[in-house]
């Protein structure tokens, strides 16, 4: 072959590369069973960490170990839900920041739970 020929070849092959980017969807396009799985495993990781919670309260006196240890044991609720997402080709980077949210809203509240409650609790 001719060495502009390839040249010119090559220089095309490596413009093409660059322009063969994935196209995910984004939140706004989520269907109504997408928003539904989103409920439901959200629920989930809330019931979860409330039942571990309330197990917790009378032997462990410190509420951010709770907490801590409450997130660790239900986070495979959250896990299925990353992967679900990811096979309705939503951006990993974009899902994780996404499920990473309802992990650090559902872990405040219940801090703050647990922390409410302790405080109740009469003095020892």
């Amino acid at each position: 072959m001719h060495p502009k020929l390839c040249l010119y070849l090559a220089s095309l092959l490596c413009l093409l590369s660059v322009n063969v980017y994935a196209e995910y969807k984004t939140s706004g396009q989520m269907t109504q069973e997408e928003y539904q799985k989103v409920r439901e495993s959200s629920a989930e990781y809330n019931e979860c960490l409330n039942e571990f919670a309330i197990s917790q309260l009378q032997s462990q006196p410190d509420a951010r170990v709770i907490a801590d240890h409450a997130m660790k044991k239900c986070a495979t609720h959250l896990e299925g839900l990353y992967e679900f997402l990811l096979t309705g080709n939503y951006a990993p980077e974009a899902m994780r920041r996404f499920v990473h949210s309802i992990t650090n809203k559902s872990a405040n509240k219940l801090l703050s739970n647990v922390m409410r409650y302790k405080a109740m609790q009469p003095q020892q």
